[in-house]
């Protein structure tokens, strides 16, 4: 900290993987400042979200008058910095909200059907839900999308008595980010044995991810009553969301 000049240099706290030629955030649009600073935490930062929680604390006591927050790495906040720190605080917190992500990996669009049949039993209830295929989502798209999120739910196709090998990277990155205050379970469709629900399911454990529903199984193309049962679970799961939430 300057004390002359009111600077806070924070190293990686606070910067983001963006550049450009605009040195200050000022001259960034308020929604790119938004998007990429929070996916900068959720992929960078969210493990160490306890120790943000206490040095936010620990700023506030100190009552630093902070003008200009300088990072490592991203535009140098003079016009946005209150604004920042407290974004940092909320991200900390993973409070969740009304909101749930559907993760998937899907091989002949079975396990999608499933689930977009989740997704409207969710969405019937009132909770919205981010639709994230890993066909078009990279892993680092997923992690911002639950720094709010109340649910994730996520979904396999079975490749080689296992998770599809996206999905396991995903999982993988996930897991090491630990992520908090989720519920959710798991499905998938197969053609052969059928493990990659299972696998998921047992992974979203480890995570400690609380599960709601046992894991949701199709054979090649889910039929009418696995979808209804789809569409049920993902209301019953709406419906816990929106009682915790109160």
């Amino acid at each position: 900290y300057l004390e002359e000049e009111n600077i806070l240099f924070s190293q990686d706290a606070f910067g983001m993987h963006y550049a450009s030629t605009e040195r200050f955030d000022s001259d960034i649009p308020q929604t790119v400042l938004e998007e990429e600073a929070a996916t900068y935490y959720a992929n960078i930062l969210l493990p160490y979200s306890p120790l943000v929680t206490k040095l936010s604390h620990k700023i506030a006591s100190l009552g630093l008058p902070i003008k200009i927050i300088a990072p490592d790495h991203g535009p140098v906040w003079r016009k946005n910095s209150p604004w920042i720190i407290e974004k940092y605080k909320t991200w900390a917190e993973q409070k969740p909200t009304a909101k749930a992500v559907i993760v998937y990996g899907s091989m002949w669009k079975n396990t999608e059907k499933m689930a977009r049949s989740i997704a409207e039993g969710l969405i019937s209830e009132g909770v919205a839900v981010k639709f994230m295929c890993l066909d078009c989502c990279h892993r680092s798209d997923i992690m911002p999308e639950l720094l709010n999120a109340a649910a994730v739910i996520i979904g396999s196709s079975t490749l080689n008595n296992n998770v599809l090998p996206q999905m396991a990277d995903v999982l993988t990155y996930m897991k090491g980010l630990k992520p908090k205050n989720l519920k959710g379970f798991a499905f998938g469709s197969y053609g052969w044995s059928g493990e990659a629900a299972d696998h998921v399911q047992a992974m979203m454990k480890e995570m400690g991810i609380e599960i709601t529903s046992e894991a949701l199984k199709a054979k090649n193309a889910p039929t009418d009553d696995i979808l209804n049962a789809c569409y049920e679970k993902g209301q019953a799961l709406a419906r816990d969301i929106l009682a915790a939430l109160g």
